[in-house]
């Protein structure tokens, strides 16, 4: 591919996430892209770090990087044309920017920018105060690099612990070409080991072998085909490239003493592929499209000490290789050998029982798609007729993610619209520690219809938002007292799932029962659909009513809104006021 088709392909790309996520800017839809793909980011999160105010002193995005412990500064600069991409990052922006991070971070900003930059940087510092973070100040563009990078010794001359990155045009040409666009691409037809040890063998009721290898033989083999050895099925990317597991896999590899013992201390890879066969020395094997489906980060780590030319000679890893082409048993064994990421159990719950019965029931009842895992419409219905003649013309207005069904079900139901907002990642676990066997209630009758009026609710909540985001926008050019009445309900851009919440409150009061009775639930869907006035009511009322408490936190030293409306207290201190104005009589 040469760089004027990348460029197209790319800006193509980028107009698409734009849409899709219903952003300002074409550099907002490159920060995006590049925060889902390059650091694993959840681009929802990301979207809410995106400043999109004029007053912004330079910077487009406040990120936390969860998976490297960074907390990022971003600057990013999208091109009109292809012709554009041949010059270099201006070096004017590059001092804005660094004079605007320098200001938040050292200078008396509280009541000088606007207030969801404010509320940004509050939880930067916060988060920069528990020491377990670096600050990056990163800068994206489709442009090359800088010819001068005076302005970046003076800022580290003040800030030496702030790194400063450019990831300009040639880093993402190489990046979409060999990570990006193969990170859907078809396994390896054939892999091969030098096994070291006597292989054991089991072969019912799957054909497996278990054996030891050179840590540089599976090195070379990420070295060969990247991204493409690990599991197609499930988003390989969350979590991999983690710096705090990844440090100590390295060290043990790089090790001179303790290199030796890098089988005895790692657990090993796990490989399922279509085919095993092994010469009659029993000393190599062959895997037919080889599938790593546990020890990324083992893998990741080992190429890296290889890249470097340090890994040792000694270090040996225990694989473990199953044939099997059998989709919902490969699921199963990656849920079974992985622990460190807990979102993955999205895709890998996808065959449940309960996952089938309330897509089935939403689709044939109700024409709504669940999705019961991420792109399952776009696979199973390739065009957009097929979509339309499965759902409508208004198609993208009738695709539930059971994700997000899952948080308006833990917000509305189980009161707990913190984490709906902030944990999510607990949805899919099935241990004591997640939420699944709460929300996903095999024993519950209307649990689909429970999922349809909450996730409509919030889905008529989100729309809301999008049209105070539009006037937020523009309040920094209307006269001081305008301006002030829509910075008052600010907290709007955060606190969709508290709001949620209360309406339960409010759709109780009215002795309708969402608990127990169906057509109950499906008469409030109704009443959004039809755009009835007592729901619009009920939403001005609440926000309104949240006004005035949060005007009165805002008071208290230590408040921001993202600390606020992620606390599983804060939901508390709201239902106790509005408890206590409009006297709630809960459905019997």
């Amino acid at each position: 591919m040469n760089e004027e088709d990348f460029f197209d392909r790319f800006s193509r790309s980028l107009g698409n996430v734009k849409k899709e996520y219903g952003l300002d800017t074409i550099h907002d839809a490159l920060i995006l892209w590049f925060a889902e793909y390059y650091l694993f980011l959840d681009p929802v999160e990301v979207t809410e770090g995106i400043v999109q105010d004029n007053r912004a002193e330079g910077i487009d995005a406040i990120l936390e990087d969860r998976i490297n412990y960074k907390l990022l500064f971003i600057q990013a600069k999208s091109v009109d044309n292809f012709a554009n991409t041949s010059k270099n990052f201006p070096e004017n922006s590059i001092k804005s920017t660094l004079a605007g991070v320098r200001f938040l971070l050292r200078g008396d900003y509280k009541g000088e920018i606007t207030p969801k930059l404010e509320n940004l940087v509050d939880e930067y510092h916060e988060l920069d105060k528990t020491g377990d973070y670096k600050t990056e100040v990163l800068f994206l563009t489709l442009k090359r690099k800088p010819v001068d990078y005076k302005f970046i010794e003076n800022f580290k001359g003040d800030f030496q612990q702030v790194e400063v990155t450019f990831y300009d045009f040639d880093w993402l040409f190489d990046f979409y070409v060999h990570n990006y666009l193969v990170m859907r691409a078809a396994p390896p037809e054939k892999i091969s080991f030098k096994v070291l040890t006597d292989l054991l063998n089991k072969n019912a009721p799957n054909k497996s072998r278990v054996f030891t290898c050179k840590g540089e033989e599976l090195a070379k083999i990420y070295n060969d085909y990247r991204e493409r050895i690990f599991q197609q099925n499930v988003r390989y990317s969350l979590g991999l490239r983690s710096k705090s597991i990844n440090r100590q896999i390295l060290e043990t590899a790089i090790d001179n003493e303790r290199g030796a013992n890098f089988w005895y201390f790692n657990n090993g890879i796990t490989i399922v592929c279509k085919e095993i066969s092994e010469i009659a020395s029993g000393k190599v094997i062959n895997l037919k499209n080889a599938q790593i489906i546990n020890g990324a980060q083992t893998t990741y780590a080992l190429y890296d000490a290889y890249k470097d030319g340090k890994l040792k000679g000694d270090v040996e890893i225990l694989i473990k290789a199953i044939e099997t082409d059998d989709r919902d048993f490969i699921e199963n064994v990656t849920l079974y050998t992985n622990s460190q990421n807990a979102i993955r159990l999205r895709d890998l719950c996808s065959n449940d029982e309960i996952q089938l019965k309330v897509q089935k029931i939403l689709m044939d009842s109700y024409q709504y798609f669940y999705e019961r895992k991420r792109g399952e419409l776009d696979s199973l219905y390739t065009t957009i007729e097929a979509k339309r003649n499965l759902l409508g013309d208004d198609y993208k207005t009738k695709v539930i993610s059971n994700e997000n069904a899952a948080q308006a079900f833990l917000a509305m139901y189980l009161s707990k619209p913190a984490q709906a907002k902030s944990e999510k990642g607990r949805i899919f676990m099935k241990d004591k520690a997640g939420f699944y066997s709460d929300i996903f209630d095999e024993k519950d009758d209307i649990l689909a219809e429970k999922f349809l009026m909450s996730w409509k609710l919030l889905k008529y909540i989100e729309l809301q938002k999008k049209g105070y985001s539009e006037r937020y926008k523009k309040a920094e050019m209307l006269p001081q007292d305008e301006k002030y009445e829509v910075y008052r309900y600010d907290f709007l851009l955060h606190c969709e799932y508290f709001i949620l919440n209360i309406f339960r409150d409010f759709i109780e009061n009215k002795q309708v029962d969402i608990h127990r009775k169906k057509d109950d639930l499906l008469e409030i869907v109704r009443q959004i659909d039809n755009n009835d006035n007592r729901v619009q009511q009920d939403y001005e009322t609440i926000i309104n009513e949240l006004a005035g408490c949060i005007n009165q936190f805002k008071q208290r030293p230590g408040y921001y809104h993202n600390k606020f409306f992620k606390s599983e207290r804060s939901i508390g201190i709201i239902r106790n006021r509005f408890n206590q104005k409009y006297s709630f009589v809960k459905f019997m």
